[in-house]
């Protein structure tokens, strides 16, 4: 009874603090300017406004911000999935001369910082004319591998025998991938979908980096431009603006927390 007291104990400190960010986001844009500026800082505000949020609101345009990020999330979800879905499968059905050494490449690449493939990246895609275009945002995202890793885990616990018994029926390899093993692992796909969806949806070296125009903006660059020609940042807006990007994300992890926590269980991701 004790030990399990003390595993609550640290598991609720350690929920504490990792929502403590968020709690502070919230309170921030809630409070009036002097609670902001005020220490020891103000855990409660003395009064709740929303002078932050409409201050956000007209300094940015949001809805050319959000339609920017779903388009770039939803896309970039889309082509890592189908070429993970395939991807996954071959290197978890098929033997083949050198598949081992060829996933150990695919894994590595995971160990490769954005920043070290970033300069050379925006050289080939200026060569290419895709900088400041949709184009150019999804080029990192076209595939993921992770993803990969991620499908070919689950896929490995799908029964060889309902493969075969579909080949035998006459089903060819991707009629295979896409109505028995595909709905065998959709929890795992979804979890893995939304963990890609959230990573292209706060992506902000990448976006800066190849985005010129304010008419591609993501949500995490326009974000960053809160601020005025001095470099002066109002925490109250700024606030208020995180609050306004991150609800949608925090609201479908929400909903979907119990699936992502079957496929992580299923794909054997510790």
């Amino acid at each position: 009874m004790i030990r399990r007291s003390l595993v609550y104990a640290v598991i609720a400190a350690g929920g504490i603090v990792m929502a403590l960010p968020f709690y502070w986001m919230l309170v921030t844009a809630v409070s009036p300017a002097p609670d902001i500026i005020s220490f020891p800082p103000r855990w409660f505000p003395s009064r709740v406004i929303v002078d932050h949020f409409q201050a956000a609101w007209a300094r940015a345009p949001w809805i050319l911000y959000y339609k920017n990020s779903l388009v770039v999330a939803i896309i970039s979800v889309g082509l890592s999935m189908l070429f993970g879905l395939f991807a996954g499968y071959a290197f978890a059905v098929y033997r083949f001369p050198l598949r081992t050494p060829l996933f150990l490449l695919i894994l590595g690449t995971l160990m490769v910082p954005v920043q070290v493939s970033s300069v050379a990246l925006y050289v080939l895609l200026s060569r290419i004319g895709w900088v400041d275009s949709y184009a150019g945002i999804l080029a990192p995202n076209f595939a993921s591998a992770f993803g990969v890793f991620l499908i070919r885990q689950s896929i490995s616990a799908v029964p060889t025998d309902l493969i075969e018994a579909a080949r035998i029926d006459g089903a060819g390899e991707i009629r295979i991938v896409l109505a028995v093993v595909a709905p065998l692992i959709k929890p795992a796909l979804a979890t893995i979908a939304l963990l890609l969806f959230l990573s292209s949806w706060n992506d902000f070296l990448w976006p800066e980096i190849i985005i010129n125009s304010e008419r591609l903006r993501t949500l995490p660059v326009g974000i960053a431009l809160f601020k005025d020609p001095y470099g002066n940042i109002d925490y109250g807006p700024l606030m208020a603006a995180g609050v306004i990007a991150t609800a949608p994300m925090l609201l479908a992890y929400a909903v979907s927390q119990r699936f992502m926590i079957r496929g992580v269980t299923l794909t054997g991701l510790k």
